[in-house]
């Protein structure tokens, strides 16, 4: 986490940090007993993808970082060219480059992540029911990361989602990230994202600023369900 006497800590714009504070939305949905059945199916799907249960295109591994697309994939980042029918096709790279699977290249959503995370969501009023086509699981490992985006809008509805399991971090905006060593700067704002929390992010947050988990926030291993 950071502090105010941060040799990088930028320039404090008010109005930014208001329209961040005021798009972005915690509570916590997810008691401890909860918390831990879904813990333990995330744990038997992450045993399922390293014994190839799932679709090629289901599973994106990452240096200290995993993610398990359901219902709908999507590519982006160095992912633009992962399925190997793209492999002769030119690489498109860039904001806006992103774009969904085919239908049927990523496993359906488990029905554990409809029963236990999609519907006490649902039931808090935080989404409609039956609006979710497709969740994403991030597996992250002490000092896991990722970089600062804006998720994009042709694959993303508004609100963005997230429930957090496993341990406490904090999703950061408007960080510049700097490699070989990974660094991120310090954030305009910070929004505490605990074990048990759902976190609905629109507007300006979404839309206006890049946010991002910067490896110094992930202390332990974490997953963030993505919705």
């Amino acid at each position: 986490m950071f502090g105010v006497d941060d040799d990088d800590k930028p320039p404090i714009d008010w109005d930014t940090v208001r329209n961040i504070k005021s798009s972005v939305q915690t509570k916590t949905i997810f008691n401890p007993e909860q918390c831990k059945k879904i813990e333990d199916k995330i744990d038997e799907l992450v045993a399922a993808g390293e014994k190839g249960v799932f679709k090629h295109c289901t599973v994106d591994r990452a240096p200290l970082r995993n993610k398990y697309f359901f219902g709908e994939g999507y590519t982006y980042g160095a992912q633009l060219q992962q399925n190997p029918a793209d492999k002769d096709k030119p690489k498109a790279k860039g904001p806006g480059n992103e774009k969904l699977y085919p239908e049927g290249e990523v496993d359906p959503i488990p029905t554990w992540i409809t029963d236990l995370v999609i519907k006490p969501i649902e039931d808090a009023g935080i989404i409609p029911k039956d609006w979710i086509n497709s969740a994403v699981i991030n597996d992250y490992r002490p000092g896991g990361c990722i970089v600062s985006h804006i998720d994009p809008p042709q694959l993303f509805d508004r609100p963005i989602i997230t429930a957090s399991f496993l341990s406490d971090s904090a999703l950061s905006f408007g960080c510049k990230f700097t490699f070989k060593p990974l660094r991120a700067s310090t954030p305009i704002v910070q929004v505490p994202v605990w074990r048990g929390c759902v976190l609905s992010m629109s507007g300006f947050a979404a839309d206006e600023i890049t946010h991002c988990i910067r490896p110094d926030d992930t202390e332990e291993r974490r997953a963030v369900v993505i919705l």
